[in-house]
């Protein structure tokens, strides 16, 4: 549960831009790598994404954010000219935004919805605790929306971020792991190389206005390791099918619902 531990993955994955590896996989070049939203050495609670949104770096016209709207360091942001060139303070400053992250200028048009998924659980990304972060699959920004990749990139990613991910769950205090949407769900699987138990949840279900409704379905598991990695303990992995920023017709009963769903399944686990 080290800072330290943390420090020197962001290290590892600064000299892997420097490698050029992710660019070739259309990650953002200048852009730095995202370890994680917020606190993860207090957090018991994660919820999971793909990658870090382009829009954490740049504006809606696509052009890169200056202070004092950037959020994330970029080498533009640490005055260098490569991730080469990157000394102990400027993994230090990529780490701070990473960790400070709710702290500062978050996107909140994101993570307030999240947010009030975990909320049964007593926790929040927003507390003065810090007992809520998020993290994502793969810990770079794409240029290119994921769903526009390719999937032999979007495989050569996960393969770049498995190792990322399975060491902040393995040196955090995180005990639920909160899959947001079906996409994160059947990426997340594979991962875990099996199918997490899925439930039907009728009171998911989405009305469409001349359309068949879109149905709910709740994802469970206990996992104890990813792409071959040993987690270290037992970690309840949580989902559910619904986009929750994103999906067209997502009423507030059925966040509600969702959220306690989650509620009821991870207390016992937090206990």
């Amino acid at each position: 549960m080290s800072a330290v531990a943390h420090r020197r993955e962001i290290k590892r994955l600064v000299r892997m831009l420097a490698s050029g590896s992710p660019e070739d996989l259309g990650a953002i070049p200048w852009a730095s790598p995202v370890m994680m939203f917020g606190r993860l050495d207090t957090s018991r609670v994660a919820t999971l994404g793909l990658n870090p949104s382009n829009l954490e770096f740049v504006d809606a016209r696509g052009a890169q954010l200056q202070d004092p709207l950037h959020r994330f360091e970029t080498l533009s942001t640490l005055q260098l000219d490569s991730w080469a060139d990157a000394a102990k303070e400027h993994i230090e400053r990529v780490w701070s935004a990473c960790d400070m992250y709710f702290s500062r200028r978050p996107y909140d048009g994101w993570f307030k919805p999240l947010d009030r998924v975990v909320n049964g659980l007593y926790v929040s990304y927003y507390d003065v605790w810090s007992s809520a972060c998020h993290l994502d699959l793969v810990p770079f920004a794409t240029g290119q929306k994921w769903s526009s990749l390719a999937p032999d990139v979007k495989q050569g990613l996960l393969e770049l971020g498995a190792e990322t991910l399975v060491r902040s769950i393995a040196t955090s205090p995180i005990r639920v792991l909160v899959l947001n949407g079906a996409t994160v769900v059947r990426t997340f699987e594979r991962l875990l190389r099996e199918p997490l138990e899925v439930s039907s949840m009728p009171a998911w279900t989405l009305g469409r206005d001349g359309t068949s409704p879109v149905q709910g379905f709740a994802y469970r598991g206990m996992v104890t390791e990813l792409a071959g990695m040993a987690l270290g303990r037992e970690l309840l992995v949580l989902g559910f099918n619904h986009n929750i920023q994103s999906s067209f017709g997502v009423t507030r009963e059925a966040v509600t619902s969702i959220s306690e769903w989650i509620a009821k399944q991870g207390k016992g686990v937090l206990a």
